[in-house]
């Protein structure tokens, strides 16, 4: 008799078709639950250089090539006038030298397909849990779930993992709180032809104005732009994302001569809070894993990496202990322990780095470089610049951003190097 499968996933975005297909090489059989409903565009259109080693570890780069335009690094735009230009050349060796900017949702579409092709069942259908919030918050497929899935005469999955994105559904029905961020920014996008972008080919441009900041993402046959603003500014753009996106692009000074020829191809899509954290990722027989769990501010592209990390991180725990983890349910959850502590250090080191964006030391401290470059010519600040340069793209990529030595030295140079009261000049508001 065939044994029914012994995990269930909800949702079919990038978590949760790259966790069933790991498994699925694994001989571990899921069931993913696709509603199939999603928005025709989705922030987490850039990605990062650390997203292409795991494509390339899946298998699958070639095919996420196809569909993308190749990004060799991104440009920091400040309307003071200062601008920093990154390649990924400077992770040479540790990573690869480049990523992609992807089409969403094709980019999702590829990997669901291509977990398909390793045996992988998808039901089109919305699934349902049931809580026990007693002392130990558990949660189960409702029955409908169930029989959807193929689970009958009692049976039913070992492990549940909620891959439900914001939707967050596991954190809802258990109550389980959030950590958000300071920041209650509103961002809206929608895509373009015609704009105008004066940058190495397939090169991000991130600009920050005095009202918050822009994204310019080239894709392989338009441009994402989109505007990531503090709430007390948005009357002054209009009264809604259509309005707002159109005068600042008529009126900005540097965006305004590039998008004389625009013409918007897309609706235009807003989001809202898109800095948090759950306080617990997992329980008896259920686990998070992507947005379900928490998400980063966008600011450096980290979401999708943060969510094929989580599930390769998940897969590997199979890998190391087989299918049989899903009978021995202590030794389960304390693997799954391990694994919510490594994705919490992961979202902690990437909100970090973020907030250096958004307070103004990293323009500041670039700044400072370029000072002590003039003042001090030679190779005592030839080598600063090389180090501080390197030890950000490092830690930008996804190569190091957890790393205690460079994160102890972007706080050793904000102290000791910065002056503070230009990087509170340089701040977004």
């Amino acid at each position: 008799m065939k044994r029914s499968p012994r995990i269930a996933i909800l949702g079919a975005g990038p978590a949760g078709s790259a966790l069933a297909a790991l498994l699925a090489r694994q001989g571990i059989q899921s069931v993913v639950f696709d509603d199939e409903k999603r928005p025709a565009l989705l922030v987490g259109e850039s990605l990062i250089p650390a997203i292409v080693a795991i494509l390339q570890r899946m298998g699958i780069e070639d095919r996420v090539a196809a569909i993308a335009q190749h990004k060799p690094g991104a440009s920091f735009i400040h309307h003071c006038g200062t601008r920093m230009d990154f390649n990924f050349m400077s992770v040479k060796g540790r990573l690869p030298t480049y990523a992609y900017n992807v089409p969403r949702p094709a980019f999702d579409d590829l990997i669901k397909d291509f977990a398909k092709e390793q045996g992988v069942t998808f039901v089109k259908h919305r699934a349902h849990l049931v809580a026990h919030p007693g002392g130990k918050p558990e949660l189960e497929l409702d029955a409908a779930a169930l029989a959807a899935g193929g689970w009958s005469d009692g049976d039913k999955p070992a492990l549940v993992v909620d891959a439900s994105g914001r939707s967050r559904t596991s954190a809802k029905l258990l109550g389980i709180q959030a950590e958000t961020g300071p920041r209650k920014d509103t961002a809206h996008f929608a895509h373009f032809t015609g704009i105008e972008h004066p940058y190495p080919q397939g090169q991000i441009a991130i600009m920050f104005h005095e009202w918050g900041w822009s994204w310019r993402i080239p894709l392989p046959d338009r441009l994402s732009f989109g505007v990531v603003m503090n709430p007390k500014s948005l009357a002054d753009f209009g009264a809604n994302g259509e309005e707002r996106l159109d005068k600042i692009l008529a009126t900005d000074s540097v965006l305004a001569p590039l998008g004389k020829g625009r013409q918007r191809v897309s609706d235009v899509y807003t989001y809202t809070n898109y800095q948090l954290l759950s306080d617990r990722a997992h329980g008896p027989g259920w686990v998070s894993i992507g947005d379900a769990f928490g998400f980063v501010d966008p600011m450096l592209s980290p979401g999708v990496f943060l969510a094929l990390d989580a599930a390769e991180s998940l897969s590997a725990i199979f890998a190391k202990h087989g299918a049989a983890l899903l009978d021995s349910p202590d030794k389960l959850t304390k693997e799954l322990a391990g694994y919510e502590k490594r994705q919490r250090a992961w979202h902690e080191a990437w909100h970090e780095l973020i907030s250096y964006f958004y307070d103004g030391r990293i323009v500041a401290f670039y700044e400072r470089g370029m000072q002590l470059k003039a003042d001090y010519p030679g190779w005592f600040s030839n080598m600063m610049e090389s180090v501080s340069s390197r030890t950000l793209a490092m830690m930008a990529t996804g190569a190091s951003t957890m790393s205690a030595w460079n994160r102890g030295y972007l706080r050793s140079c904000s102290k000791w190097l910065l002056n503070r009261d230009r990087a509170k000049e340089l701040a977004l508001p």
